[in-house]
C-alpha cells in the first residue's frame, strides 16, 4: 500500500544519555529513524558526548496511512567495544499526535523522553517533525484538443508521409545489405587469390 504523505524530521539534539561506554570512554552517539522498520535511516556520529548535537533532517516517505503510523528513534552508540552494548535509548512518537497539535505543513517542535531496554527513562531527544502530503499535478496538455475534420485530414496525411518514410527506409536498407554483400564477395576473393 501507499501513502501520499512524508514525515520530515530534524534531529536537533539530546540531553543526559546514558554513557554506555563508560569503561572505555566517552559515547559517540548517532540516531537511527523509522517509521517502516524495512526502511531505516541514519544520522551521523555526533561529538559532544552525553549532550549531542545534530540538527539533521531526514525525509521519510510513509507507506502506511499517518494515523497508523509511529515515529521510532533509537540512540546508538558507534563503534561499541565488545563488552558494551550499544543501544543508548529509544523513543516514540504516533504521527496521529503531530495531525492532532499542528495538522499537515507545520513543524511541531518536542522533547522526547528517551528510554533505556530496560524501559527506564534516560536522557530526552529534541525532534521538529512536519507532515505532508504529495501534491501531484496533472502535466499541462501539449495540444489543444482538434476538431473531428482536422484529426482525419491530418492522420491521412500522416500515413501518406509515414508510407514515403518506410519506402526510402526499405530502400536505404537495400542498398546497405548490397553494399556490405559485395564486400563480403571481395573479401572472399581476395582470400582465394591469396591463397
Amino acid at each position: 500500500m501507499y501513502s501520499r504523505h512524508e514525515v520530515q524530521v530534524t534531529i536537533s539534539s539530546a540531553n543526559h544519555l546514558k554513557n554506555v561506554n563508560w569503561r572505555h570512554g566517552d559515547i559517540r552517539p548517532f540516531a537511527i529513524v523509522w517509521v517502516d522498520p524495512n526502511n531505516k535511516f541514519t544520522t551521523g556520529v555526533a561529538d559532544g558526548d552525553t549532550c549531542p548535537f545534530w540538527d539533521e533532517q531526514l525525509v521519510i516517505q510513509l507507506t502506511d496511512p499517518v494515523d497508523d503510523s509511529i515515529l521510532h528513534i533509537d540512540i546508538v552508540h558507534a563503534n561499541p567495544e565488545e563488552d558494551t552494548k550499544p543501544l543508548i535509548g529509544s523513543a516514540r512518537l504516533p504521527l496521529s499526535e503531530v495531525i492532532d497539535d499542528v495538522g499537515f505543513n507545520e513543524p511541531l517542535k518536542r522533547t522526547l523522553r528517551l528510554r533505556r531496554p530496560s524501559g527506564r527513562p534516560q536522557g530526552q531527544l529534541e525532534v521538529e517533525v512536519v507532515l505532508s502530503e504529495h501534491r501531484y499535478h496533472a502535466p499541462e496538455p501539449y495540444y489543444e484538443q482538434p476538431d473531428y475534420a482536422t484529426v482525419m485530414h491530418t492522420t491521412h496525411v500522416h500515413h501518406e508521409e509515414h508510407r514515403r518514410d518506410i519506402d526510402l527506409g526499405a530502400m536505404a536498407v537495400g542498398a546497405a545489405t548490397g553494399l556490405l554483400g559485395g564486400l563480403a564477395i571481395a573479401e572472399a576473393v581476395e582470400e582465394l587469390l591469396d591463397d
